[in-house]
């Protein structure tokens, strides 16, 4: 997200975040808000996908570090960190950022103050650098002259208005990857985004096979008889049950950006659950005849 933040008047000069490069040549990016604009309701509930570790390249390409912590009492602290070269070929620290992305009067403000690697602040003790939010989409927020948004499933867009001559709006556009973003597996990791997708792509991968040995099962019924229908009663009534429980779930969390994560591992296991119960009731036998499916494992 961040890096070099310079201010001119009431307009960013800079904000070196990513990539390094000026976006004139692409879709605008950032939004301005109007003199004397109102910022409009929302909360830290709405940026749930930022926490996490970013990486990505940053000023003159060096390596750039970002974290952001989940909300504690109204706050989302971040730290930034820019690398740089030393002379020796070692890599250095450039300089770092505090962020505080907090709650404040039923909306949101980003402030940030730059330190230099010997930890000696940039602004003045008591000064910060201060953004204010113009508008909120679904997994973007857009501040006054500087935007934050996904960029598919593990990716963070950046971008900063710079202050120019030109006639045309001039940008600073960065990206970044999460750090460990949406294995193809279980065993998920990275950002609340990634994290949340990697799981919803678990949780699709046993319904699947859910389905699956259903069928199965159905077809070792006759999918005409009693015990057929009495099997797709029992499912539906899991189903029905797996939503409730899970659910419940989310309710029990639903103050944390963790919510989304305990509801999906709730429904992954309960589906894993159902899967096997299925294969154990109605595809295996009592003698030493092979099962008609294998025995189900965990979802990865």
């Amino acid at each position: 997200m961040s890096a070099i933040v310079r201010v001119i008047g009431t307009a960013v000069a800079a904000f070196g975040l990513s990539m390094a490069a000026v976006a004139q040549d692409l879709p605008i990016e950032t939004r301005i808000g109007e003199e004397g604009f109102e910022s409009p309701p929302a909360s830290l509930e709405q940026m749930d996908w930022l926490v996490g570790q970013w990486v990505g390249e940053g000023i003159a390409g060096a390596p750039a570090l970002e974290s952001w912590l989940p909300p504690t009492g109204g706050t989302m602290v971040g730290t930034f960190v820019q690398e740089t070269t030393s002379e020796d070929g070692e890599s250095a620290i450039m300089f770092t950022e505090h962020l505080y992305l907090m709650e404040e009067g039923g909306t949101l403000v980003l402030r940030l103050k730059h330190f230099n690697a010997d930890l000696t602040g940039w602004e003045e003790k008591d000064g910060m650098l201060t953004f204010r939010l113009v508008a909120m989409e679904d997994c973007a927020a857009f501040f006054n002259a500087l935007t934050l948004r996904c960029d598919g499933p593990d990716g963070l867009v950046a971008a900063v208005r710079m202050k120019s001559d030109k006639p045309e709006p001039q940008e600073l556009l960065f990206r970044f990857k999460a750090v460990g973003a949406a294995l193809a597996s279980y065993d998920c990791d990275g950002t609340t985004v990634a994290i949340n997708n990697c799981l919803s792509e678990a949780l699709g991968r046993a319904k699947a096979r859910q389905a699956t040995y259903l069928e199965a099962a159905l077809g070792s019924a006759d999918n005409s008889s009693d015990l057929a229908e009495m099997i797709r009663t029992s499912d539906q009534e899991f189903t029905a049950y797996r939503e409730r429980e899970c659910n419940s779930v989310y309710e029990q969390w639903k103050e944390g950006t963790i919510r989304n994560a305990m509801s999906l591992r709730c429904s992954i296991r309960l589906t894993d659950q159902r899967t096997h119960d299925i294969w154990r009731n109605w595809l295996t036998y009592q003698d030493s005849t092979e099962p008609v499916l294998p025995e189900p494992e965990p979802t990865r």
